[in-house]
């Protein structure tokens, strides 16, 4: 024994966790776990909007677009009885269906109805090249991912959704968007039920 070990004390070595002891520290884990998913799930329920209230003044589409450029779904919807995709064309393509431009509507419009008032605001701002404004009608919250893509693609019909749209003159959120309703819909399909699928 050398002078410099001399009154030290050795590290404890480590004792063996047993298997009970592991089996309990797995189960404190899974529970800790559940806790923090179900605290954000609380949390997120929280925050979700109200999708049946009316837009607050922060979300609100810019003063002078409501009723700028009224469009009648129940005319080219129903009436000519034009396709969804013609106008929201990115709808097969991408999670967002997009909305028609004023080169698109000014496309028929440059012969059709052209003296009404409306169409002529929608030329004036086409020959401006300015950006139609149109009030948003439909929401998702944030934490919920949704492709149009996908549902086109697997010929679920946009009036599934969106309702009977040829029939309405101005176009309101007439079912409500709910988990339920989508995994509903996921079940009799044979969709997914995978979480991550439209919560990412």
């Amino acid at each position: 024994m050398t002078g410099s070990t001399v009154g030290r004390q050795m590290p404890p070595v480590p004792a063996i966790e047993s298997r009970e002891g592991r089996r309990r520290r797995r189960l404190i884990l899974l529970a800790s776990g559940a806790l923090v998913v179900g605290l954000v799930a609380t949390l997120a329920r929280s925050q979700t909007p109200d999708l049946t209230a009316p837009l607050s003044s922060a979300a609100a589409p810019p003063a002078g677009a409501v009723g700028e450029v009224p469009f009648d779904h129940t005319i080219h919807a129903g009436k000519y009885g034009m396709p969804c995709l013609d106008c929201h064309v990115y709808a097969d393509k991408s999670p967002v269906a997009g909305l028609p431009s004023g080169r698109k509507c000014m496309g028929c419009h440059k012969f059709v109805a052209k003296d009404s008032p409306a169409i002529q605001t929608l030329a004036t701002r086409f020959e401006a090249g300015e950006s139609l404004r149109w009030n948003r009608v439909f929401y998702l919250p944030d934490y919920i991912y949704f492709s149009h893509r996908m549902h086109v693609r697997a010929e679920v019909a946009c009036s599934e959704c969106h309702g009977d749209v040829a029939a309405m003159k101005t176009v309101t959120q007439d079912r409500p968007f709910t988990m339920g309703r989508c995994l509903s819909c996921h079940e009799q399909r044979h969709a997914t039920h995978e979480c991550l699928a439209c919560h990412k």
